[in-house]
C-alpha cells in the first residue's frame, strides 16, 4: 500500500485497477457531443481527424438536430459512437488528474474504441474498419428476415442450453447473442423462429422483449459478414495492446496480431459475454469502470449485479473535473470506509495461519477510533496487510480494497 504525505494531505496511490468501458450503442449524442466539442480542443481535433478519414463532417452528424435521421442509420451511428468515445477518453487522459486507466473493454462495437485507446488499433484504421463492418452487417441483415429479443428472468445457462437444443433439432432455431447478467440475455434468429421461441421461454417463466434492431446480430446467421470482415482485417496491423483489453468473445485479454483480428471477426457470430468480461475485470482487481460514451447503458447493466466494478458514467457529469471530484473520497467518508475495512477484515476467510493477523486487526480498530489525519490511508494499509497475512492474493486484495472505498480514490 503506497502512500505519502504531500502538503499536509495524505495521497493514496489507487490500490485497484480502473477500466475504461465502451458501449456499442449510443444515445443523447447532441447535448453531450456539443458540450465536449465546445469545451475541449482535443475533442475538436478528434472529430476533425475522423471527418478527414471518412469524408464527411462527423461533428455535424453528432451535434446538429437536422442530422438526427442519419444517426438512426447503422453505419453512421457506429462511426459517431466510435469517434465520440475515443474523443472522450483522449480528453479524460489529457484534462484531468483522475485515476489512470489500467484496463479497457467494450460491449460489441465498443471493443473497437477499447482497442484504440489501448494503442492496438490506430484511430484512422478503426474508422475504416467500423465503416466496413457496418456495411457488411447491413448487407447481410437486409437479406435476412431476422432480429433479436431479450430473455429476462431465466438463467442464462438454461437459455444457452435451450438455444443449442432447438437449433440441433431444427425446431425454432435461435442463438444466444448477449449475456449481460446471470438472468439477462438476448437471442437472435429469424423472425418466425423468434416468435415461436418466445412462447417457449415465457412458458419457463421468462419475460421476452424485442430489440429495436434490424438483424440477427452476434449469431451464426451473420457468418457472411464475419467472412467479409476477416478478409478486410488481413490488411490491418493489430498491435499488442499496451494495457489489457478484455474481449467480449471469450473474456480474455486481446492478444493483438492475427489472433486479435480473428476475435474481431468472430465477434459478429459469437455472443457478447459482457457479464464474463465484468467478472474478469473484477478478478484482475479492477474496482471502478469509466463508461466513455453517450448515455449510460453499461452503468444500467451493472445495476444490481454484485461483483462488478463500480460504474462511473462520464455522461452524468458536466465535465471531467466534476467526474474526478466525484471519484475522490472526502473527510466525511472516513467512517464508512473504515467500517467497511473492519467488515471485510472479519468476513474474509483465513487461508493460512499467521500471528500477524490479530495485530493488523488491532491497528485497524485503533485507526477507526482515533480518526487522526490520514486515517483512511492507514486503515486501507492495515486491511491490505491483514489480508496478505490471511493468505489472500494481491489480485483479490485489490478487489477488497476497491469494495472498501466504493471504487473511489482518497486524497
Amino acid at each position: 500500500m503506497d502512500h505519502q504525505i504531500q502538503r499536509g494531505t495524505v495521497v493514496l496511490a489507487t490500490p485497484w485497477g480502473v477500466a475504461a468501458i465502451f458501449s456499442g450503442v449510443g444515445s443523447q449524442y447532441a447535448g453531450m457531443a456539443t458540450r465536449l466539442h465546445q469545451r475541449y480542443a482535443i475533442v475538436r481535433e478528434t472529430f476533425t481527424e475522423a471527418s478527414d478519414v471518412l469524408g464527411f463532417d462527423v461533428a455535424e452528424l453528432c451535434t446538429e438536430p437536422s442530422a438526427r435521421e442519419r444517426l438512426n442509420l447503422q453505419t453512421e451511428s457506429q462511426l459517431a459512437l466510435l469517434t465520440t468515445s475515443v474523443a472522450m477518453h483522449r480528453a479524460f487522459e489529457r484534462q484531468t488528474a483522475g485515476p489512470a486507466v489500467t484496463h479497457a473493454a467494450g460491449h460489441s462495437l465498443g471493443e473497437y474504441s477499447a482497442l484504440c485507446v489501448a494503442g492496438a488499433l490506430p484511430f484512422a484504421a478503426a474508422l475504416r474498419l467500423v465503416r466496413h463492418r457496418g456495411e457488411a452487417i447491413a448487407d447481410v441483415a437486409a437479406r435476412l428476415d431476422g432480429g433479436m429479443m431479450w430473455v429476462i428472468g431465466l438463467d442464462t445457462g438454461t437459455v444457452e442450453h435451450l438455444c443449442r437444443l432447438w437449433t440441433e433439432q431444427d425446431v425454432h432455431p435461435v442463438h444466444l447473442s448477449i449475456v449481460d447478467a446471470p438472468r439477462r440475455a438476448a437471442v437472435s434468429g429469424r423472425t418466425a423462429d423468434l416468435h415461436s421461441a418466445a412462447g417457449e421461454f415465457e412458458a419457463r417463466g421468462a419475460q421476452v422483449f424485442p430489440l429495436r434492431v434490424t438483424g440477427p446480430f452476434h449469431s451464426p446467421l451473420m457468418g457472411p459478414a464475419a467472412d467479409q470482415l476477416a478478409d478486410f482485417l488481413t490488411g490491418i496491423d493489430l498491435a499488442p495492446p499496451r494495457l489489457p483489453v478484455i474481449s467480449g468473445v471469450d473474456a480474455r485479454p486481446h492478444p493483438g496480431g492475427p489472433a486479435g483480428a480473428r476475435l474481431l471477426a468472430d465477434q459478429l457470430v459469437s455472443p457478447v459475454r459482457w457479464h464474463a468480461v465484468q467478472q474478469r475485470l473484477a478478478a484482475e482487481g479492477v474496482g471502478a469502470s469509466l463508461e466513455m460514451g453517450p448515455g449510460r447503458v453499461l452503468t444500467f447493466l451493472s445495476a444490481g449485479t454484485r461483483g462488478h466494478p463500480r460504474p462511473w458514467p462520464v455522461d452524468r457529469y458536466e465535465d471531467f473535473d466534476a467526474l474526478a471530484r466525484a471519484m475522490r473520497l472526502g473527510a466525511d467518508d472516513e467512517p464508512a470506509v473504515l467500517d467497511a475495512c473492519l467488515r471485510i477484515a472479519v468476513s474474509t476467510p483465513t487461508r493460512r495461519q499467521d500471528t500477524d493477523v490479530a495485530g493488523h486487526y488491532r491497528r485497524l480498530e485503533e485507526t477507526r477510533r482515533a480518526r487522526k489525519p490520514g486515517a483512511v490511508a492507514t486503515g486501507l494499509g492495515a486491511l491490505d496487510a491483514l489480508l496478505a497475512a490471511k493468505g489472500i492474493s494481491a489480485r483479490e486484495r485489490r478487489g477488497h480494497l476497491a469494495a472498501a472505498t466504493g471504487g473511489r480514490t482518497w486524497q
